[in-house]
């Protein structure tokens, strides 16, 4: 009877180690994955195979080639853009100081000294004795709209291009102009406005040279 009792006893611890075994071997095995993962315990998997690069590549010379010109210098056909030359403008004046400028200047008006204050304190010093002019503003209302008429036809005499010497071409002032060179006529090519070609107006005799300030020229 006790021979049967110890060997049931050691039946059950043995089942019991049995059942222990894969349990353990599990907990193992998730707690070496997790320290893989974590790079703290080496991996089973094929070494990772290093090859080194190549080596670069390096010119055959360090010398730098020379800046190229810009386009407007080399291609004497590129028309003057003015928007360009503005922005250039501007770039230019935002290197100079904000108190170098020519409007800063401007804005900036002259200390007065201590006698030039003492001379003001006195009694009708601010006051102008004299009545305001009324027939200089009268000249400036009559002759300015002249004045800005001249600068006008300035501008346009200079883009004219009817005041042309044969043999000359109007400058290019915009991209979707004739390159330099289309627009020059051929020296065997016939003068005089054409058959269908403008006709000079009589009746605006002497417009233009009171525009300009020019003598009126004299009619026939």
């Amino acid at each position: 009877m006790a021979h049967r009792a110890r060997a049931i006893r050691i039946l059950l611890a043995g089942s019991m180690i049995a059942v222990a075994l894969p349990a353990s071997a599990q907990e193992g095995m998730f707690f070496q994955n997790a320290m893989r993962t974590f790079g703290l315990m080496p991996g089973e998997g094929p070494d990772i195979e290093y090859r080194q690069r190549p080596p670069l590549v390096v010119p055959p010379s360090s010398a730098l080639p020379r800046p190229q010109d810009p386009a407007s210098q080399r291609t004497a056909a590129w028309p003057n853009d003015p928007d360009v030359a503005a922005r250039r403008a501007e770039a230019k004046d935002a290197l100079i100081p904000a108190t170098e400028r020519e409007k800063y200047k401007l804005n900036q008006t002259p200390l007065l000294s201590q006698q030039e204050l003492r001379r003001g304190r006195v009694t009708g010093g601010g006051q102008s004795q004299t009545p305001p002019d009324t027939q200089s503003k009268t000249f400036e209302e009559n002759i300015g709209p002249i004045r800005a008429g001249r600068e006008l036809a300035a501008r346009q005499a200079a883009t004219d291009t009817s005041n042309l010497v044969h043999g000359q071409e109007p400058q290019r002032r915009l991209l979707t102009d004739p390159p330099t060179g289309y627009r020059k006529p051929a020296g065997t090519a016939p003068l005089g406005p054409g058959r269908g070609g403008p006709r000079e107006d009589t009746n605006s005799t002497g417009q233009k040279e009171f525009v300009q300030g020019l003598p009126s020229p004299s009619t026939p």
